[in-house]
């Protein structure tokens, strides 16, 4: 798919348009009723529909920097994300806004997909690939919207006129039912897998996958463990664990057996538009990784490397995914450029020896074409199946106890790097605790960590109750636990109210 990522496709530009809107035709641009014709159309549209997913404005950087540092493993100590690490948002900042208007442009590019494709005389296999893929592109974005959000309208169908883009906010429920749909309409649409030439693009099994896991979060656990069951046994095509943990973020790992959707990044094109990047022959950087890294705005919490260190694997080493996760000053430790850890690092080390700093997706040589961003070519995942596991251990464990089933969906996650297993005899709440400790081991800095407190209703409660785990004055109020309705939509649209705390 790496060769399609910079294709926007034409009707980007109909947005808004009626058969009233003008009365002059312009030759040199297309109208919805010249577009919609051909197979082409439709897959410049889905290509299209994609985009957003990759600008810096979304899992390129900005996006992913405020939603990261909600989490108890991270905060920032300066930066654009330092407000949000203090559940401090401010509703009127022009790149916090961008990172929602992504998600919308998804939405707005689906739904014109979904109304129009089918229409299109072309090769039935292709027409239902292209709109599974476009029921899970609208899933998708719906379900980071209601996540960090939670409150949002919910819109299935192509505005006609200004006023029907003025939607109102709707009960978070009818947003879950609309993921669940769509993700029930998209599984038996979409391909186990695509060919070489199109690699990246939706499978099945990264619609089965979120929709197992959009059950997982509405505690839906019988449902969650029987969808998330099918993937495990290769009902959507085969998935497994790549031999070595460190592939998951090298380029020589992206679109690998172990994942099931993930963004996809490509150094390829020019810098010069990347601050929108949804734009023709632009470069589509995974640069976020810097906010996060060891030269960036951003710092671990102690606890995150005390769990790593808690135990250790069968031959008495150090857990090998924490070295892959965050940097500290163990011997011959390296700040990312090359430059020693201690050495780089020595007056926080001096104030805390277990100062710690992040590691994952960061480009190990530094730099890159634009030195500032740390720019990488390294895929973003989303959905890998070492998640799929242990969130299957999970929803186990909570609809009918610690099964064996649950205990080796997590042995087979730490057999890969070569952790005991767990211990037998369990309770439910001992097992619960220790998934839910599994889940930082080999998730942290994955974008997971935040959503997983929240589900589980230890936000803010998990920070507001730890102050240590924040360098400045926390500004949680009751209601900040999600984001607030960027402050332009307030202002545009009468429907819409600014979510509690923010007001």
């Amino acid at each position: 798919m790496k060769k399609y990522i910079s294709i926007l496709c034409c009707y980007l530009i109909l947005f808004g348009c009626s058969d009233n809107f003008l009365n002059q035709e312009n030759p040199n641009t297309l109208t919805p009723d010249q577009f919609w014709k051909t197979a082409e159309d439709a897959q410049s549209a889905i290509i299209g529909a994609y985009s957003p997913l990759s600008t810096i404005f979304c899992h390129g950087r900005l996006f992913s920097g405020y939603t990261q540092v909600r989490s108890d493993a991270v905060y920032a100590t300066g930066d654009f994300a330092f407000a949000t690490s203090l559940f401090n948002t401010n509703p009127g900042d022009g790149n916090f806004t961008a990172g929602w208007g992504e998600y919308w442009k998804v939405i707005f590019r689906t739904n014109m997909i979904l109304k129009n494709v089918p229409e299109i005389d072309m090769d039935s296999d292709l027409k239902n690939r292209i709109l599974g893929e476009a029921y899970f592109l609208r899933a998708y974005s719906y379900f980071v919207l209601v996540n960090y959000f939670q409150n949002v309208p919910l819109v299935t169908e192509p505005a006609a006129s200004l006023a029907e883009t003025q939607q109102a906010q709707v009960d978070p429920s009818l947003v879950w039912t609309q993921i669940k749909q769509d993700l029930g309409d998209a599984i038996p649409l979409l391909p186990n897998e695509w060919d070489s030439d199109n690699k990246g693009r939706v499978t099945a099994g990264a619609a089965a996958a979120l929709l197992g896991k959009s059950q997982l979060y509405l505690q839906e656990w019988g449902d969650a463990a029987t969808q998330l069951k099918r993937v495990i046994d290769g009902e959507y095509g085969t998935y497994d664990l790549d031999v070595d943990y460190s592939n998951n973020f090298r380029e020589s790992g992206e679109n690998n057996i172990e994942s099931l959707f993930e963004i996809q990044f490509d150094l390829t094109g020019a810098w010069t538009a990347g601050w929108g990047s949804d734009v023709p022959s632009t470069a589509r950087y995974n640069s976020y990784g810097f906010d996060m890294a060891q030269g960036g705005a951003s710092v671990l919490n102690t606890w995150v490397l005390d769990l790593f260190l808690a135990e250790q694997t069968n031959d008495a080493q150090i857990d090998p995914r924490a070295y892959e996760t965050m940097v500290w000053d163990y011997p011959g430790a390296q700040h990312f450029n090359g430059a020693l850890f201690a050495t780089k690092f020595a007056t926080n080390l001096a104030d805390d020896p277990q100062y710690v700093k992040s590691a994952k997706y960061v480009n190990p040589n530094g730099g890159g074409p634009v030195p500032a961003f740390n720019t990488f070519g390294v895929n973003k995942k989303i959905i890998r199946f070492a998640d799929v596991l242990l969130m299957y251990a999970e929803a186990e464990n909570e609809a009918n106890g610690p099964t064996t089933a649950a205990y080796e969906a997590v042995k087979r996650v730490r057999d890969r790097v070569n952790m005991p297993e767990f211990a037998s005899g369990m309770d439910k709440d001992t097992f619960r605790e220790k998934v839910r400790n599994e889940r930082v081991l080999e998730l942290t800095l994955e974008d997971i960590r935040q959503l997983d407190l929240l589900r589980w209703g230890l936000l803010p409660d998990r920070i507001v109750d730890n102050p240590d785990f924040r360098n400045g004055n926390l500004s949680y109020k009751p209601g900040r636990e999600y984001f607030p309705i960027p402050q332009l939509e307030v202002d545009t649209n009468p429907n819409i109210d600014q979510n509690k705390g923010y007001e």
